[in-house]
């Protein structure tokens, strides 16, 4: 039987100079022309799992031009990885931190060797040699960049901004494990709401959470970190150029809650840009 593959994708590997690890990029080709300037690009991490759901939606809704700007979607992964082998590289690039002995008890499900605290050596690959590696298969507009993040992602998504505001437009931060060693990912967020007023081009972020992700007593409070997040990045609404959006998926788990997200993800990364 013969092994299907995505249409009009294209997937690329190659090994960081930065980490000296292995990636795999599967791009998505919209299927209308580039704008002016170039299409606008989504970049999922998790893309072993989440890149034919975003790419999907992203295409389909551009159709006509009636809803959406037709958008590259780049699914960011690893190439040869089983699943569990995959669960083990990304603790090592979506954490800023090494985890407490408690949560280190936690993720024995993951084969392989797991090593932590890759986040700073991720975004830079994601700046410095995924960005061009895209940018070399179609034309695309370095001003109109989103990135999305689930769990573990939607950490270091905010992790990310917190650090480096001006890397991408648009930041889609979904169940954000901010819990993570004591919500350690938060010490930035100081730093981000003071700089946020001189920033040439102010980010827009999205964060979402499922309603049912927080079982009574769980310590990660995931829903309650999510919602406390939002009020405050809300209280920011009167800042020239910044654009904050948050929902809690009613009925929603930590699993499930990606797909009903999309689409409101992508509402929010890419109209009106």
């Amino acid at each position: 039987m013969k092994a299907a593959s995505y249409p009009l994708a294209r997937e690329q590997d190659f090994t960081s100079r930065i980490n000296g690890k292995a990636y795999r990029l599967r791009i998505a080709t919209p299927y209308g022309p580039p704008p002016e300037g170039g299409y606008p690009v989504l970049y999922v991490l998790d893309g072993d799992g989440y890149f034919g759901s975003f790419a999907d939606a992203a295409r389909l809704r551009a159709a006509g031009g009636l809803e959406l700007p037709h958008t590259v979607v780049v699914g960011v992964g690893y190439p040869g990885e089983d699943f569990t082998g995959a669960l083990g590289r990304r603790f090592l690039d979506l954490t800023p931190t090494e985890p407490s002995a408690a949560e280190k008890a936690n993720h024995t499900f993951a084969s392989g060797e797991i090593r932590y605290a890759g986040a700073d050596d991720f975004l830079e690959i994601l700046i410095r040699e995924v960005r061009p590696r895209v940018a070399e298969v179609l034309p695309v507009d370095p001003a109109r960049e989103a990135l999305f993040g689930h769990s573990l992602g939607g950490l270091f998504v905010l992790y990310s901004l917190f650090r480096r505001p001006d890397a991408f437009c648009a930041w889609l931060s979904l169940s954000p494990s901010i819990w993570w060693n004591g919500r350690f990912v938060l010490r930035g967020e100081t730093g981000f709401t003071s700089a946020l007023p001189g920033l040439a081009r102010p980010p827009r972020l999205f964060v979402g959470v499922g309603s049912l992700e927080q079982p009574e007593g769980s310590p990660a409070r995931m829903v309650d970190n999510a919602v406390e997040l939002s009020a405050r990045f809300s209280a920011l609404a009167g800042m020239t150029g910044w654009r904050f959006a948050s929902r809690v998926f009613e009925g929603e788990t930590h699993a499930g809650v990606v797909w009903p997200a999309i689409n409101p993800m992508l509402d929010f990364a890419l109209k009106d840009t």
